[in-house]
């Protein structure tokens, strides 16, 4: 290890021990041996963990749990389908079954969201505030088909009724949508790429998966995990979605999954 590399790896330990968790995004631990980039990932020193997943990966072509921690990395960073790709490969190569099955599994579910939500045109929603602290805000969607026992509602209160559900930066996927406090992932509607303006609440979901690469405005670094989002604000300090917005206060906002970006104005 040269000496730069062991400087920025025992800044990484000190800024672990001392990261304040206050607003604090917390890591779904993974399956993988722990190594030195989960270390400086932890610690918020993203630039140097991407170069520690690339060069343990590149230094055992073949062992299959640097090709499974740097694709789980390229996954968390929005490149799904390539991540997804090399979990697979490093179960060719000898990763348990079991362990690669838990890594793939919620981002085969956020690839079939991806292939699911499209639109021809720009569409433009009005939102709630969200009911959950760490929630982004409260998306109008439509109540389930309704039953035979709805028989006697009229078609006008049918098509009128709406769900108003918190959407959570977890993956979470739909199974919280009909339940007492109603609740839906980003994954659903994350190649949309949404933006919204926070003072009249009206979030434009976006038809084309690129506009975020043409957006103007300051950009923070995003990277994801099944249990949360989170947001790089300055090295060694990074924090969940919403509390990096709530810090924030943006005029404008777009979060921007499918390339690992925040971009406020």
């Amino acid at each position: 290890m040269s000496r730069r590399s062991c400087r920025t790896f025992v800044l990484a330990l000190a800024l672990g021990a001392t990261l304040a968790p206050a607003g604090g995004a917390q890591w779904a631990r993974s399956p993988l041996p722990r190594s030195r980039a989960d270390v400086l990932l932890d610690a918020g020193l993203w630039p140097q963990a991407e170069e520690a997943f690339y060069a343990q990966s590149r230094i055992r072509p073949r062992s299959p749990a640097p090709r499974a921690a740097l694709g789980r990395y390229l996954a968390m960073k929005g490149a799904v389908l390539p991540g997804t790709i090399l979990m697979e490969e490093a179960l060719k190569f000898g990763l348990d079954s079991a362990v690669a099955q838990s890594m793939i599994k919620p981002w085969r579910a956020v690839l079939e969201w991806r292939s699911i939500a499209t639109l021809k045109a720009d569409s433009v929603v009005v939102v709630r505030p969200p009911r959950d602290s760490t929630a982004l805000f409260q998306l109008p969607l439509p109540t389930r088909a309704p039953s035979s026992a709805d028989s006697s509602r009229s078609t006008r209160s049918r098509r009128d009724a709406v769900v108003w559900a918190d959407v959570v930066p977890r993956l979470i996927g739909s199974d919280s949508l009909y339940t007492r406090s109603p609740r839906i992932g980003i994954e659903l509607i994350e190649q949309l790429v949404p933006s919204l303006d926070p003072a009249t609440m009206r979030l434009t979901l976006h038809a084309d998966p690129r506009s975020p690469l043409k957006a103007t405005g300051q950009r923070f670094p995003l990277l994801r995990d099944a249990r949360d989002v989170r947001v790089l604000m300055t090295a060694g300090r990074a924090l969940s979605l919403a509390a990096a917005l709530q810090e924030l206060q943006p005029r404008w906002w777009q979060v921007d999954l499918l390339h690992g970006w925040l971009i406020v104005r």
